[in-house]
C-alpha cells in the first residue's frame, strides 16, 4: 500500500462546483465509499433527503446495502403527493439506486433530479456503455440525460467517482471539473507483478491450488467453459454473473456464493478461483485474501476496474499479451521432436493472432520464434517432418 490519506482527507468539498460534473479519480483503497456515503452526507442537514447515490450494478448495490449506511429506493419512498411533488420517507440512511432505476423514475417524474443537493455517481464511466445494450430510449439513456440536467441546475452538486475517469468528459453533454487529488498522499493498493499471457486455458495449468484467484471473462458461455477446464486442472472454481440474466440463470450453489460475497466480502474457502464478468467488474469488494487476478480483456479501464475488486495489495495480475510481449515457448515443447499435431498444439498454446483475429499456424509462428532468439532444427523421422525448438545460447 502507498499513501497515507483517504479521499475525505484530501478533497476540499467547498471547491466542488455546481453547473459542472465534478470528476474524482478514486482508485481501490482510497476510501471512496466512506467519502460518498458518510462524508458527503455530513455536509447537508437532511442528508437522507438531499443525497442520492447512483450505482452501475445490482451486485454493487446489494453489497453496499448490506454493509453501509444506505437504503434502497422503494414504492413507499417515492409517491405522488398532490401539490407537493415527491414524498420522502424519513430515515437516517442515504438512498441508493441503480442508474436504470434512476432513469425509470425520471420517466414518471421528469424533475426528480432537482430534489437533491448532491447526486453521487459511482463508476459513471459505465453508464454510456449500458446505453448501447438495448434500443433507445432506455432507462440508462434517460438517466444520462437526467444527470446532464442536474449538472445544469443551480441547486445540485453532481459528483462522479471512478478509478477510470478518462472517458467521462467526452461522453456527457456537460461542463466537467476534475477535482484535484494529490496522488502521492492518497492511499492506494499495489500490484507486485504484471504477467502477460497468450492462452488463458493453457495458463490455468500453472496456477497453484493453494492460491486464491479471481478471473474476469466477458461471456457467460466462456465462463462456463472455463469452469470445466479449471476443474480438469485440479482447481476449485465458481462463476457468478447477474441475477437478471434470464437466459443463463445461476444454480443454487452460485446464488449462495454470490450472497456470501456480497454480505461478507469473502470468497468461500472451498473455492480457489472466482470467475466473474461485467456484472462484478465494478463496485463489489473482496476483502478475503486473493493472490492473483486474471483479466481476459485488453481494455485498460476493464483491467483497472477488475483489479480494483481486491481490497488489498496483490501479488500478480495476468493480462493479455500485447504486440510488444515476447513469445515464450512452454517447456514441454522445447528440445523434442514436434510433429504436425505437436505444432498445432503449440500454436494453440501460444494463441498468436493475425490482424483478422485468426490463430497463427506453424508457418507464421516459425519466423516469430526465430525473431525471439529460439533456434529451430527440422528433419524427418519415419517419413514425417518434425521441428525441434531450442533456446539460442547467450
Amino acid at each position: 500500500m502507498i499513501g497515507a490519506k483517504f479521499l475525505s482527507e484530501l478533497i476540499d468539498c467547498s471547491g466542488l462546483k455546481k453547473n459542472s460534473l465534478n470528476i474524482i479519480k478514486a482508485p481501490t483503497g482510497s476510501g471512496k465509499t466512506y467519502f460518498a456515503l458518510t462524508h458527503i452526507p455530513s455536509l447537508v442537514e437532511d442528508a437522507h433527503h438531499n443525497v442520492v447515490y447512483l450505482i452501475d450494478t445490482i451486485n454493487g448495490k446489494e453489497q453496499i446495502l448490506q454493509n453501509y449506511n444506505a437504503i434502497a429506493d422503494n414504492r413507499m419512498w417515492i409517491a405522488d403527493v398532490e401539490g407537493e411533488g415527491l414524498w420522502f420517507v424519513p430515515n437516517d440512511k442515504v438512498v441508493i439506486m441503480t442508474y436504470a432505476k434512476f432513469g425509470f423514475i425520471l420517466t414518471k417524474h421528469p424533475d426528480f433530479h432537482t430534489h437533491f443537493d448532491y447526486i453521487i455517481c459511482d463508476e459513471l464511466h459505465n453508464l454510456p456503455k449500458f446505453i448501447g445494450y438495448s434500443p433507445r430510449p432506455n432507462s440508462h439513456s434517460i438517466a444520462k440525460e437526467g444527470i446532464e440536467r442536474a449538472v445544469a441546475n443551480d441547486r445540485t452538486t453532481v459528483i462522479a467517482l471512478t478509478a477510470t475517469p478518462s472517458s467521462i468528459p467526452d461522453a456527457f453533454r456537460a461542463s466537467t471539473f476534475t477535482v484535484p487529488v494529490d496522488d502521492s498522499q492518497l492511499i492506494q493498493y499495489e500490484t507486485n507483478e504484471v504477467i502477460r499471457y497468450t492462452n488463458l486455458e493453457y495458463m490455468l495449468s500453472s496456477f497453484d491450488p493453494a492460491e486464491i484467484g479471481i478471473c474476469y471473462v466477458s461471456r457467460i458461455t466462456a465462463m462456463e467453459e472455463l469452469v470445466e477446464v479449471a476443474k480438469e486442472q485440479g482447481l476449485s472454481p465458481i462463476a457468478i454473473w447477474s441475477i437478471r440474466n434470464k437466459e443463463h440463470p445461476m444454480t443454487a450453489e452460485q446464488l449462495v456464493v454470490r450472497r456470501i460475497i456480497l454480505d461478507t466480502y469473502t470468497i468461500p474457502p472451498q473455492y480457489n478461483l472466482l470467475i466473474i464478468n461485467a456484472s462484478a467488474e465494478t463496485s463489489i469488494k473482496i476483502k478475503s485474501p486473493v493472490d492473483y487476478v486474471v483479466v481476459d480483456n485488453s481494455n485498460d479501464d476493464t483491467q483497472i476496474q477488475v483489479r480494483g475488486r481486491v481490497n488489498g495489495d496483490l501479488k500478480r495480475i495476468y493480462l493479455p499479451a500485447t504486440n510488444d510481449t515476447p513469445i515464450v515457448v512452454p517447456e514441454e515443447f522445447l528440445g523434442r521432436r514436434l510433429f504436425s499435431a505437436d505444432k498445432s498444439a503449440l500454436c494453440e498454446a501460444l494463441n498468436q493472432r493475425n490482424p483478422s483475429n485468426r490463430l497463427r499456424q506453424w508457418t507464421s509462428i516459425k519466423p516469430l520464434l526465430l525473431n525471439y532468439d529460439y533456434e529451430i532444427t527440422e528433419g524427418r523421422y519415419e517419413n514425417k517432418r518434425y521441428a525441434i525448438i531450442t533456446l539460442s545460447p547467450e
